[in-house]
């Protein structure tokens, strides 16, 4: 196996990427799941504690297993709040900040499934998988309701909307799906069947890959 590989999966909120990643990740022999929106969750939740400037706050991320540290705090449990949900993609969008965190991502080693919005498109262009996750508003709507039902669905319709065009319009590193993606639309399929998918492609590629 090569020392590095990447498998990297882009699409817009609740297409099911991070499930999907995971769930890959767990499948695929020595590769290692990487959230890379969560590292992005990190520092909006570090923020909300504390005035200050969003690049510095990124300088202090780091990844400590599970755990997301911003400048030594443990911000893990913050991370899917609807206050950072909300703050996200503004504090996401600030171009220096984005440097910042890309290069973190570079740094890492490895195997990898990663996930984002930017990650065949700019992170890791040369990934040798690329795949790009989309579903319909909707059933991306639904998702968010079956993981958090106190809020209804059509709070999530708006909520994803606002976010599909934050990071669709963005001026840097926006929303794209790769040209060499592979393109799927989840709406009508399983997780399993979105996992089987993708474990399938990445073993065409990659032979010595599967368990």
């Amino acid at each position: 196996m090569p020392p590095d590989f990447v498998i990297a999966i882009d699409g817009p909120a609740g297409a099911g990427k991070s499930t999907v990643a995971r769930a890959a990740a767990e499948k695929l022999r020595g590769f290692r799941y990487l959230d890379t929106g969560a590292m992005y969750r990190a520092v909006t939740a570090y923020l909300l504690r504390h005035d200050g400037d969003p690049t510095e706050a990124a300088r202090g991320l780091e990844l400590d297993g599970d755990r997301y540290l911003v400048h030594g705090e443990d911000v893990t449990s913050e991370l899917r709040t609807p206050e950072v949900t909300a703050d996200v993609s503004r504090v996401s969008a600030v171009p220096d900040l984005r440097r910042v965190i890309q290069q973190k991502q570079r740094e890492l080693t490895g195997c990898l499934v990663a996930e984002g919005r930017d990650i065949g498109s700019v992170v890791f262009p040369q990934a040798q998988l690329k795949l790009y996750l989309d579903a319909s508003l909707e059933q991306r709507a639904q998702r968010r309701h079956r993981e958090y039902p106190e809020t209804p669905p059509n709070d999530f319709e708006q909520t994803i909307e606002k976010r599909d065009h934050a990071d669709s319009s963005r001026a840097d590193s926006p929303l794209v799906c790769p040209e060499d993606a592979v393109r799927m639309d989840t709406s009508k399929l399983t997780i399993d069947e979105v996992v089987e998918q993708v474990v399938a492609l990445a073993v065409e590629r990659l032979p010595q890959v599967q368990d």
